[in-house]
């Protein structure tokens, strides 16, 4: 498979979404706009998001990547008390490390997948 199909396939797990992608043509769709007929063929080929310790791992594997360590404390924050996962991504944003955070984590996606 092509490197930026598998791109598109990480960004849109990394989003939470299930994808298809086709065979013959590597077009990456999400599931709502794949019929269920061409779902079940042979034609795509399923990929559903990853379980959420592989996800929580991921992140706790950035934060230690973080070198600036103001932000590495906030995020590591965010990821030790209750809604790990909302808080690490507002933590993520206000720290300006969005861009960042997406790259890794489709990188790491895309090793697993």
């Amino acid at each position: 498979m092509k490197k930026e199909t598998l791109q598109a396939v990480a960004d849109i797990l990394g989003n939470g979404y299930k994808c298809y992608v086709n065979t013959t043509t590597e077009e990456v769709q999400t599931a709502e706009n794949v019929s269920l007929e061409d779902q079940q063929s042979d034609n795509y080929k399923e990929y559903v998001p990853l379980e959420g310790p592989v996800i929580f791992g991921f992140m706790q594997d950035y934060v230690k990547s973080v070198e600036d360590f103001e932000k590495q404390s906030e995020l590591l924050g965010a990821i030790s008390f209750d809604n790990p996962f909302k808080s690490f991504k507002t933590a993520v944003y206000s720290t300006g490390l969005a861009d960042d955070w997406i790259a890794y984590r489709i990188a790491r996606i895309m090793e697993v997948i």
